[in-house]
């Protein structure tokens, strides 16, 4: 895992790691109208086409155990961000962010970033099929090693060894101050995190007999700085 070392407890991961669904939506900002001759037209908007996630919330768990979690969601609110994985920290949710492609050992290394394509060193690899499948998650570190957004590959990309490989992706790189995409290891599959904020911080309330129940599910917008 290249999960950040975290103190204390995780409440909207223990929540996540608990969901009974899981809603993700990265829906391109854009706008449509429809010409007197009956054409539509779409004109997208420049976006970093920030992921939104809905939590569905498990209601059978124990007020007594989770009084912790509860407070942290006081503390954390609609102010403060929370790194989420999906699959890592529960390997019961695996299956959402599973890597499908065909490297079986060694380690992608970044070139660089350009619009929405990622170029990778694949010298290192074994494998066979494809470097990645569509809908792939991946995730450069950067040469810091804490580059913050994930991304999706929008296209089959045959198994290479090569030098520069392209990736594309279904969003424009986002840069990060302090981080330069030009150097470091690049992540898949359930390795890949987000940071997150609540919309709106849910009310719970409390069941006989030492259950609780939050009053809506929990809805999640990734932070761009």
């Amino acid at each position: 895992s290249r999960r950040k070392e975290v103190t204390g407890i995780m409440s909207i991961q223990t929540i996540v790691d608990r969901a009974t669904f899981l809603n993700i939506d990265k829906k391109k900002v854009a706008s449509q109208t429809i010409s007197r001759s009956g054409r539509l037209k779409t004109a997208e908007v420049a976006s970093a086409v920030p992921y939104r996630f809905i939590v569905g919330v498990h209601e059978g768990a124990k007020y007594s155990e989770n009084r912790g979690v509860l407070e942290e969601l006081d503390r954390l609110d609609v102010t403060e961000e929370e790194q989420i994985d999906i699959g890592d920290t529960n390997s019961g949710l695996s299956y959402i962010t599973a890597y499908q492609g065909g490297i079986t050992s060694g380690t992608l290394t970044l070139n660089s970033t350009a619009n929405s394509n990622i170029f990778v060193n694949a010298s290192s690899v074994a494998g066979s099929g494809t470097l990645f499948k569509k809908g792939d998650f991946i995730q450069p570190l950067g040469n810091t090693g804490g580059y913050r957004y994930p991304y999706q590959v929008t296209s089959d990309v045959s198994f290479s060894t090569s030098a520069n490989v392209t990736i594309p992706v279904h969003r424009p790189v986002i840069e990060q101050t302090g981080v330069a995409l030009t150097s470091g290891n690049v992540v898949k599959g359930k390795d890949v995190h987000w940071f997150v904020k609540m919309v709106s911080k849910p009310a719970y309330s409390i069941l006989p007999h030492d259950r609780f129940t939050l009053d809506s599910d929990l809805e999640l917008v990734e932070v761009i700085q």
